[in-house]
């Protein structure tokens, strides 16, 4: 074969054809990009600037994606749709979404990240402030934090999956969160498979450590519901009532005068995106997302 006839063909299979890809700040206001994405414009430039170095391409050949890959992400998060949608609505291809969710997720799961907007309060301080909010919502002295476990549906996985059934006989992480009086996350740990109860989630937790230590100051109280354990910085309600005083004391439960237990939660906290997850941590892994000390 003719060299040259060769090298134009070699090319012609080298050329790249690129898609018109759509600028979603040019064509939404705030209010659709509200519908479309859950954040406004200053919501996404936000999350952006916050991952940006971890996003930051190596090269800029290729047209390399960096501020497009929060949108796709953010776009996939709020609607769940397949990744194909996504192709056609920001102009390119199926492996290239499928890179910039994985990349962005595992951005904003990087504990430096994390522990930029998930922490439990420490110092005096803090503890007052957290105190004095629950107090002007609940009337409940001493409540830094309310605890709860929320079961996040996952595709069945390969691995062990007889371990994420849970007891409602669906495959899911069971999440532990603890949140203040604006449902603000205070910690979190999510990596127990569907099977492990609240208890035991707690059990093995720096959550606990750091209350019997005494790393966080006396007189701080989380409450919890029944499937929790009573211990002295641990409040649950009474089973079975017996005084005036013990039916008070329950009443915030029974009332939810107490910020939502995690059935109210789980619509804040887990986005659809979350729902499809195809690999959940192994149980019994040390992957999870903190920001307790001693963790």
């Amino acid at each position: 074969m003719n060299p040259a006839v060769s090298r134009k063909a070699a090319q012609q299979r080298q050329r790249r054809t690129y898609r018109v890809r759509r600028d979603i700040f040019a064509e939404y206001d705030d209010a659709e990009l509200l519908k479309r994405f859950r954040l406004d414009r200053a919501g996404i430039v936000a999350v952006t600037d916050i991952v940006r170095d971890k996003l930051q391409s190596k090269t800029e050949r290729n047209r390399a994606l960096t501020p497009e890959m929060v949108a796709i992400t953010l776009r996939y998060l709020a609607t769940g749709k397949m990744q194909q949608c996504s192709c056609d609505d920001f102009g390119t291809t199926q492996p290239t979404i499928s890179r910039a969710i994985s990349q962005t997720i595992d951005a904003l799961a990087d504990p430096e990240v994390i522990c930029q907007f998930v922490a439990f309060p420490h110092t005096q301080r803090e503890v007052q402030q957290k105190q004095a909010e629950f107090m002007q919502v609940t009337q409940f002295p001493g409540v830094v934090g309310v605890i709860d476990g929320t079961h996040i549906r996952i595709v069945s996985p390969h691995v062990d999956e007889h371990v994420y059934v849970n007891r409602k006989r669906y495959h899911s992480i069971n999440v532990q969160v603890v949140f203040d009086a604006h449902y603000k996350i205070l910690d979190i740990v999510a990596r127990w498979p569907g099977s492990v109860n609240d208890a035991r989630i707690l059990d093995k937790s720096a959550l606990k450590l750091m209350f019997e230590e005494q790393h966080v100051p006396a007189g701080c109280y989380l409450p919890g519901d029944s499937g929790y354990p009573c211990k002295q910085w641990l409040l649950t309600p009474y089973l079975r009532p017996q005084t005036v005083a013990q039916a008070n004391y329950n009443s915030p439960y029974k009332n939810r005068s107490l910020p939502p237990f995690g059935h109210a939660l789980l619509p804040r906290l887990s986005p659809r995106g979350v729902a499809a997850q195809t690999n959940p941590p192994p149980p019994n892994s040390s992957s999870t997302l903190r920001c307790s000390r001693g963790d």
